[in-house]
């Protein structure tokens, strides 16, 4: 039975953010710059420009993940409930266009795993199941499909940042920052938004001169539910 992670009970203790919330612009300005600051950060130290060009597309792979999945939170009027191997679903635009970013930085022996505060939860494809015909992109496409139409999520947004990596010859490791934003559709249980934030860890590996993510390993280390009742004032200073 696949692991949901739009089920915020796993984790958390269920209790809803109440409290009314005062941004300032400035700390909205504050608050830009870090993520600004945080996407591009890319140690240049020591690299020539050759070094940094393939640094750019190992850490690319974060980018095209997050689109990748970002357009599969988009697909709303696909069949949830799939098996791991299900074509249902691949002539909707948002879930062929998910599956088409995940082939462009997923090696084809890829695998996920998938932690919650450092304890596995589960890794797909199954290692019980798996075989060397088993369509790895595929079967994560249809997990993260159904989780979201599961959890009946109108939208998501994937934000990347602090990336970091090192390659030695045809592979090396990355690591990156997750603060992703589930939005629940009007017919959802529950309302508003999922907050989830964790880590990345992956290996990466280069195959016909092209960088690929082989396993991708996400600590889930954060998360907080948001109903739509919560009154979120930006107060606007007066210049």
């Amino acid at each position: 039975m696949g692991y949901n992670y739009g089920n915020t009970q796993r984790f958390q203790d269920g209790a809803f953010m109440r409290e009314t919330m005062t941004i300032s612009r400035c700390m909205l300005a504050a608050i830009a710059f870090v993520l600004i600051a945080q996407a591009g950060c890319v140690n240049n130290e020591n690299r020539d420009s050759s070094d940094l060009s393939v640094q750019e597309q190992v850490e690319d792979l974060v980018v095209c993940y997050a689109l990748g999945t970002d357009a599969l939170g988009r697909a709303v009027d696909t069949i949830g409930g799939q098996a791991p191997d299900s074509t249902v679903n691949l002539r909707d635009p948002n879930f062929a266009e998910g599956l088409a970013l995940y082939r462009k930085c997923f090696a084809k022996d890829f695998s996920f795993v998938l932690e919650i505060d450092g304890v596995a939860a589960l890794t797909v494809p199954d290692p019980a199941t798996r075989t060397k015909d088993t369509d790895a992109t595929l079967e994560w496409a249809n997990f993260v499909n159904n989780s979201f139409r599961d959890a009946e999520y109108k939208n998501t947004q994937h934000q990347m940042g602090s990336i970091s990596s090192s390659l030695d010859g045809n592979s090396g490791k990355m690591l990156s920052y997750l603060t992703s934003t589930h939005v629940y559709s009007d017919s959802a249980p529950l309302t508003g938004a999922l907050l989830v934030g964790g880590t990345y860890y992956d290996d990466v590996i280069r195959e016909q001169n092209k960088w690929f993510i082989k396993t991708r390993r996400l600590n889930i280390t954060s998360s907080l539910q948001i109903p739509a009742e919560s009154n979120l004032n930006v107060a606007v200073e007066d210049n």
